[in-house]
């Protein structure tokens, strides 16, 4: 069979001998295409126009002849990088030349580069994860690394880090991410991952030849919260309360001196995954949705036509449904909701599965401050990390009951912690062995195991849960 594909002038051709999915052969010829859902066939986002008719590629066999006429757009996704960093001076890791402090987060990279011994930061590069094209969140690729492609995942994460190096020759790295991307990476087992009770083949927090891995706390929490809670000085504090909302949700609370941390599996709701007409933060997503004038608006990602949602844009777009009355307190949606005049539409699937991340995350920030005895007025600070975090607007967040109303007034957007505490790390001795410590004293609260989780989760699924 042969496969064409046309993109503006240009034309390739290629012939396959052999039983193959459209996505495979398209990846043969370097077009490598998004499949948020692990290959499932339900997200769309590797949907092409294929003969003159629309096919998902991760589902349908090359069986004939085929031209492509339309491919998805490049992914050019807006990443958050900036993320405040406080070094000690005087106990460098790195004596002389160039450090490279990486954040591997399960959508995003980002990495930091540095001249020493002055300290200085050369550039920021950051780039979407080549690994989503082989699932959205850490579970679907965990059974994509069991069934035979851990090689894969290693590779693409490496190959990808190698070009955010460029030419510079790299004397010292720290990077940090989740125990599952930190596995990846290091070509380790995820079989002790995949069921209970959950045993890590490593933690880290060592080196590997050049290579520092900050040490994470446990399968679930992993080096990107040691970095958060470095970089975040929370320690330095009385009480305080840091949340990184994601796919798995991760958050820690320092009180009197003990640190506790825990974990709340969201799915891939807030990274745009799993919604009809979802997407990851890239131009042309619907970024901020509000009312003004009697209507409902939207701005998008470059300004660009609208071609879908990602998780900012969604967390608005139920914030405005609710205050017009479209969507009730149960989340009950009696039709697809169209944001202004966009042609993207929120159905009640997606409100649904808004509804199971965000009653996760908020049932575990419950749960952790339960299990303190600590309330919402002895917080001095709330503190919200990571990507998705720092481009939520917190005002709807707390009106679709994803963060705590009563601590608005106390929340702080501390951007990418994890890639600030890497970087942190890189440029001070004192700063690792901090790591290690903070490491060393988590507590972990275990989340299966508590019957006011379950209990507070099915609250929470409700849009009022102060």
């Amino acid at each position: 069979m042969r496969l064409t594909v046309k993109r503006g002038l240009q034309e390739s051709t290629m012939e396959f001998h052999r039983d193959i999915l459209l996505w495979d052969a398209l990846a043969e010829m370097g077009y490598v295409l998004g499949r948020p859902c692990g290959g499932r066939g339900v997200c769309g986002r590797c949907e092409v126009i294929a003969n003159g008719e629309p096919v998902r590629t991760c589902v349908t066999y090359l069986e004939e002849d085929m031209v492509i006429e339309e491919l998805p757009l490049s992914e050019e996704m807006e990443v958050m990088t900036e993320g405040k960093a406080v070094v000690p001076s005087g106990d460098v890791t790195v004596k002389n030349g160039y450090g490279l402090a990486v954040d591997i987060g399960t959508t995003t990279i980002a990495a930091y580069l540095y001249k020493f011994p002055e300290g200085e930061p050369v550039r920021t590069s950051c780039c979407v994860n080549p690994q989503v094209r082989y699932g959205a969140d850490v579970v679907t690729r965990m059974e994509y690394a069991l069934n035979g492609g851990a090689g894969d995942l290693q590779s693409c994460l490496q190959k990808k880090i190698d070009e955010l190096t460029g030419d510079f020759k790299i004397d010292k790295y720290v990077i940090t991410g989740n125990t599952t991307m930190l596995h990846l990476l290091m070509g380790k087992s995820l079989k002790g991952m995949a069921c209970a009770p959950y045993m890590p083949e490593s933690l880290f927090g060592k080196w590997y030849g050049k290579r520092y891995l900050p040490p994470c706390i446990s399968a679930f929490i992993g080096a990107d919260i040691t970095c958060a809670v470095l970089a975040s000085g929370m320690l330095e504090k009385k009480t305080v309360l840091l949340v990184d909302i994601g796919t798995n949700g991760e958050m820690v609370l320092y009180k009197d001196g003990k640190l506790i941390c825990c974990s709340a599996a969201a799915g891939p709701a807030f990274e745009g995954a799993e919604i009809s007409q979802g997407m990851c933060a890239e131009r042309g997503a619907i970024n901020r949705v509000y009312w003004e004038d009697n209507g409902t608006r939207y701005t998008t990602i470059g300004g660009a036509m609208p071609r879908g949602i990602c998780g900012s844009g969604l967390v608005d777009a139920i914030a405005v449904m609710l205050e017009e009355g479209t969507l009730d307190d149960t989340g009950y949606l009696e039709e697809p909701y169209e944001i202004g005049d966009s042609k993207v539409f929120i159905t009640p699937e997606d409100v649904r599965q808004l509804q199971l991340a965000k009653a996760a995350i908020r049932a575990g920030l419950e749960t952790l401050l339960q299990e303190a005895g600590c309330s919402y007025e002895e917080l001095e600070c709330f503190y919200i990390a990571g990507g998705f975090g720092s481009y939520i607007d917190k005002v709807s967040a707390a009106k679709i009951g994803l963060i705590p109303g009563k601590l608005l007034d106390k929340a702080c957007v501390i951007g990418n912690a994890a890639g600030a505490g890497a970087s942190m790390i890189l440029q001070s001795q004192s700063c690792l062995e901090h790591a290690e410590q903070i490491a060393k004293r988590a507590e972990i609260l275990q989340l299966a195991d508590s019957t006011y989780f379950a209990e507070k989760y099915v609250e929470c699924m409700m849009f009022e849960c102060e």
